[in-house]
This record gives structure tokens, sequence and C-alpha cells, in this order.
């Protein structure tokens, strides 16, 4: 870890030769842009949203190797939750253990989770006689038992931090910046040194708003952005938002260094995420007099290196979804998923698919009359963006 300190505080190493990325013209119309199935087919399939023989919840939380995607199959309240390694290959989920679980506590949904070096690690928020709090857990990728590393008291549910896994420890980042580590054997939680501020990125990447710094090569990057602009960056791109007026904010890419700088259209309303630092993942909404009809997409996936602008998911066509990964997508960097037309057939055996379709049979009421139970996704589309990084 010293070795990691003295990167952040020696002076800059000498600068690599940049890569010559220019930034494509973006679609200045909404259209029904191809569906992501047909622009990459080898890197989308279909998984499970629910569990076979229990009817739980499962969730995609990353990439575990080149066939397999780690999943939590969400217990039922006070039951225990389930790591699962799904093979997408074989179309198969294979349990790796479970998530231990304590009575008097609301423990939530795992928000933040990564794959590394034969451990898989994970975080969610608990909640106990009012307060909430932080654990992060690890456990071998091949399965199991789980292990508590550190509890942080006094979190925010939905300011999750982002993980990595690097020699013997896992480290993270809240929003609020500052990059801590925890033994992966078990120990205290460290600040490292001269990291207040910064959050990470793509490992082994940490930054700001206004510098990046690798702290495996102690490469620097200086990031020139707009001062009255919300931006986030990696290595090559950075997306942001920007105030234009006193009723218009705009979504912008650039260059770290400021070059290759394009304002995205105005139908372009907000940046989901940025992975694998080239595929932008952005929220739409179409413009008045729209002559996309039901193929106006509510989101695409833009990317940056060649300009290619595919639908991710729709919401204005005849079947509403709802659920993760329904009304908004669900990412898991490099991941994202979204719900299919593929509807339940069956009445659900969990508490929790019941409470979906009640929840759907209220919407049901006010929307055409769409049948509660087929308005549940059964599964998933999954893009993994990794299969198509180059």
């Amino acid at each position: 870890m010293v070795g990691v300190t003295a990167l952040l505080i020696r002076p800059p190493a000498s600068p690599r030769p940049a890569r010559t990325l220019a930034v494509p013209a973006f679609p200045a119309q909404l259209a029904a842009f191809p569906a992501v199935q047909e622009v990459w087919p080898d890197a989308v399939v279909k998984v499970p949203a629910w569990s076979s023989y229990r009817d739980l919840a499962l969730r995609p939380l990353a990439r575990l190797d080149g066939t397999r995607v780690l999943m939590e199959e969400v217990g039922d309240p006070g039951q225990e939750s389930t790591l699962v390694a799904y093979n997408l290959q074989m179309g198969l989920g294979v349990p790796m253990g479970t998530i231990p679980n304590r009575r008097g506590r609301d423990e939530h949904e795992i928000t933040s989770a990564v794959a590394e070096d034969d451990v898989v690690a994970w975080y969610r928020t608990v909640e106990e006689d009012g307060r909430t709090s932080g654990e992060f857990w690890t456990m071998p990728s091949d399965g199991g038992e789980a292990v508590l590393l550190a509890t942080v008291p006094g979190v925010t549910v939905g300011r999750d931090p982002r993980l990595a896994v690097n020699g013997e420890h896992l480290f993270f980042t809240f929003p609020h910046g500052g990059l801590d580590r925890v033994p992966l054997k078990g120990g205290e939680v460290q600040r490292v040194a001269g990291t207040e501020g910064m959050r990470l990125k793509d490992w082994p990447w940490l930054g700001d708003d206004r510098r990046l710094v690798n702290l495996l090569t102690g490469e620097r990057i200086t990031v020139r952005a707009p001062a009255d602009a919300d931006v986030n960056c990696g290595p090559r791109w950075c997306v942001g938002t920007q105030i234009v007026s006193s009723t218009s904010v705009r979504v912008f890419v650039q260059r770290p260094d400021g070059s290759r700088r394009a304002m995205l259209p105005q139908w372009v309303v907000f940046p989901f995420g940025l992975l694998g630092q080239r595929y932008l993942l952005l929220q739409t909404v179409p413009p008045r007099g729209s002559s996309a009809g039901d193929g106006v997409p509510s989101s695409v996936v833009y990317d940056l290196d060649t300009g290619v602008t595919a639908t991710l998911m729709t919401l204005y066509g005849p079947e509403p979804v709802l659920g993760a990964g329904g009304v908004n997508p669900g990412v898991a960097d490099p991941l994202v998923y979204w719900a299919t037309p593929d509807k339940a057939t069956d009445p659900p055996k969990s508490e929790s698919k019941r409470n979906l379709v009640r929840s759907a049979a209220t919407f049901a009421m006010t929307h055409q009359g769409v049948d509660a139970l087929f308005a549940v996704p059964e599964k998933y589309w999954l893009l993994d963006t990794s299969a198509l990084a180059g």
C-alpha cells in the first residue's frame, strides 16, 4: 500500500502518446434506432428475472468470467439471499453460497459488487434500531462461506460505493470521495493517504472533477471542463451535464483534456453512466411530433468510438413493464439489463413476486386494462459491454 500512496504524490509520469479519438456526430433527431440485440448480437443474451424453484427475484451484479455472471437471488423479507453463478452458455444458475440474515434488521439488496482475483465482494445496507450501516462482504468466486469484512456506520441508502479488488485488499470509494481499503482476510478499514475527494473510476484510475491518477503507474491527467459543469471522467472520455439556461440542462461528452467536446441534443435528458470507457447509456424523451411512434426509445446506448446508436428499451410500446430492469435499465458496470417481452405465465410463488403483481394490477387499472400478471417481466436482456470493448 505504501507503493500506491507513493504513486499519488510522486511527480507525473512521462505522458504516453495519446490515442486519436474523434467524437462521431451524435444523431440530431431521435429515431427508432436499431435494437442493441440487432447491433451487437454476440454481446446480448437473455437471463431469468426469477429463480426457477423459489420464484425469487434474480439481479445481475457483476461479470464472473467469460461465461458466468454473478447474480443475487433476493430472499423474501426475513429470508436469506443467495449468490448465484449463472452460466450464460448453458442457461443454468448454480448457487455459490448464502448471505447471512439476522433477526431484527432490515437487510437490503446488494447494490455494488465486483468479481476479481478468485474472489467476489459486495456491499449492501442494513437498518437496525433506526440506524443505517453499510456492510462489505466477500466470498470465493467458486463459492463458499460469506465473510463480513467491514461495517461502515452512518451511510445513506442510495449513495453506494464503487468497488475494486487488487492484491490482498478490497478498495472502495463512496460518492463523497476518498479511497479506503480493507484486507480481504479481515481487518481495519484504512484511508489511502492523498485520496480525499477522489473516487474510483475504472481500476486502476482514481479521480475527481479536475484530475485523474493511475494508481499503478502514476500517470496523471488534468481534467479540463467548464467550471459550472457536473462531469464524470475516465481516462478516455467524460460525460457531464451543464446548465445552459434557466430552464434547460444539457448533456455533453468530451475528452478529459477538453477536446472533442460535443453538446448532445435536448432529447437526451440524463446520462445513466459511461460503461467500459466507451459506451454511453442515456435516458431520452421524445420531442413533440416525433415520427418514430412505438419505436421511440426511452434509453439508448451510444458508442463514443464509432458513433453507433442503438435502442436499449422503450416505454412507449403497447406493453408496460415493471420491476428492476423494467421501467429503467439496471446497471452493474460493465453489465446493463432490462425487461424482455417475456411475461409470467404461472401464479407467483414468492411474496416478493406477488407484491410486484399487485403493483402491476394497480398500474393496470389506470392504463388500458393491462393484465397485471403479464405486465411482470419474466426475463431480462443482458448486455455485456466488456465483450464489445476494443
